[in-house]
């Protein structure tokens, strides 16, 4: 502040007491009295840079208009997005209200709705500074009807202390709601870290029994980076080769009885169309039956569930792939856009990879952070940040040079769904088990994106475990992941 400001500021602020005092019939004297100095204001702290949108988790959740029996509140923000936990109002004009403790910004809420995927909700947010006065945030909103999984709602950092939502707005269909995400920061600065304190022994794994012994692996098949038989290219293990117990230095069971894949970045390739190794599990819905090509349209693959009706039997329309495990190590040399990163689940195309989900450690970080890469059908990939920040959808893999806030760490355990529905793929990540606090979420539209995936001829899979995406780093580099729980369903 310069000095003539100073000035103005002192005049008008602490200007001298004046007093008069009569002596005898003489003549006048002023005394100026001493003036008490007034404290300087706490300054109002700057909010952080909040185009990330970190998970807010509200400290209490209410609801107006009286609860259908069965439906609660707080199971509106419990981790469970299912018809069978959720908050449904039985008054024709409800609100759910969530209290949040202090002063947040406020980017974005997504909404889960029960019977989403067929019905559509009318419903209004409102936004309080006070917990008592809500102000509405733009005009009534109409839900998509095509998910029952999150839907996103920007608010543009609206700065609040509670959130409002109404429901059943000008006679739309009832909106019970099954799960609710706000996304945010503090303006208090504080991050708001989610934790988790599974333990290994909840999974109930023998470190004595083989990988195939403890998980139904006749639906996998398995690529590592050996090249037993000298034809160049990775061995592939099959389903019934797992079941019956298979194990080697690429595929084992860890000293916690997890399920263990490491993939050294010098090593044996599945094909000459990738760069990279992988110890990775490839699904198999033939279960074993070799007459069932693993290629085509047929039993052993499935459908996107906005594909064009076929007359020829698959393995399913739409699955869920659910894994929770832990990243244990990944490369920590090699060129800048390489280390560190390594891709743990996929739905591939015949061709093409609707979703690739990565996981990416830089060697002078506590914490990795994930993202996603989509790839058009024969053509380019865009991706997107799941934790940590939200952004536009971009034509380069995010590159996060500072520690990320919102984090997992090496050996630490968390799960990964990729669910695909309709013309949507759905990634929640948690912290912890498959019932753990959720810290991210993004949706792929493939419709709005002109993926080209809605065509007949195309067929798909899973793929979960530890696919190398570097092969700069020194010749003893390897990524490793242990997997504790996994499961996929069509």
């Amino acid at each position: 502040m310069n000095m003539k400001l100073k000035g103005l500021l002192r005049q008008a602020f602490f200007f001298p007491l004046v007093v008069i005092v009569g002596c005898g019939g003489g003549g006048n004297e002023s005394v100026q009295l001493p003036v008490t100095p007034q404290p300087t204001p706490t300054p109002t702290p700057e909010p952080m840079e909040c185009d990330a949108h970190y998970v807010i988790a509200p400290i209490e959740l209410l609801s107006s208009g009286g609860d259908v029996p069965g439906s609660a509140a707080v199971l509106a923000y419990d981790n469970v997005i299912s018809s069978e936990s959720r908050w449904e109002s039985a008054s024709p004009q409800a609100s759910l209200t969530l209290r949040l403790g202090k002063s947040y910004q406020i980017n974005s809420i997504r909404i889960a709705w029960v019977d989403g995927a067929t019905l559509q909700h009318q419903f209004s947010l409102a936004t309080s500074l006070d917990d008592d006065s809500f102000t509405i945030v733009g005009e009534p909103r109409l839900t998509s009807g095509r998910t029952s999984q999150f839907e996103h709602y920007e608010l543009g950092g609206t700065v609040a202390t509670a959130l409002r939502i109404a429901t059943n707005l000008s006679g739309a269909n009832n909106g019970a709601i099954s799960e609710v995400l706000i996304q945010g920061c503090a303006l208090d600065n504080s991050p708001n870290l989610v934790s988790s304190d599974v333990s290994v022994a909840s999974f109930g794994l023998d470190p004595q029994k083989a990988p195939g012994e403890q998980f139904d692996l006749l639906t996998w098949a398995l690529d590592t980076p050996a090249d037993l038989d000298n034809n160049e290219r990775a061995d592939r293990t099959s389903e019934t080769a797992l079941r019956a117990g298979f194990q080697d230095d690429f595929f084992y069971t860890g000293a916690d009885g997890g399920m263990v894949l490491k993939s050294t970045i010098e090593g044996a390739k599945t094909s000459a169309n990738t760069s990279y190794t992988r110890s990775e599990l490839r699904e198999m819905l033939r279960r074993g039956n070799t007459s069932i090509s693993t290629r085509g349209i047929s039993v052993n693959n499935w459908l996107l569930g906005y594909q064009p009706d076929i007359q020829i039997a698959t393995g399913g329309r739409g699955g869920h792939l659910s894994t929770t495990m832990a990243v244990n190590r990944v490369t920590e040399t090699g060129e800048d856009f390489q280390v560190g990163r390594i891709i743990i689940g996929q739905i591939h195309a015949q061709d093409d990879e609707p979703i690739r989900l990565y996981y990416r450690k830089f060697p002078d970080h506590d914490v990795g952070y994930f993202y996603y890469a989509h790839e058009r059908r024969g053509g380019e990939d865009v991706y997107q940040l799941i934790t940590s920040a939200q952004g536009d959808i971009v034509s380069s893999q995010p590159v996060l040079t500072d520690l990320p806030i919102e984090g997992v760490a090496l050996n630490e355990i968390f799960t990964y769904d990729i669910i695909q529905h309709g013309a949507f793929i759905d990634v929640i990540l948690r912290k912890g088990s498959s019932e753990g606090p959720i810290i991210g979420h993004q949706t792929i539209d493939m419709e709005s994106l002109n993926s080209g995936y809605d065509t007949p001829d195309e067929w798909m899979y899973f793929k979960a475990g530890a696919y190398s995406q570097n092969n700069t780093g020194v010749s003893s580099e390897f990524d490793q992941v242990t997997i504790y729980r996994l499961s996929n369903e069509h």
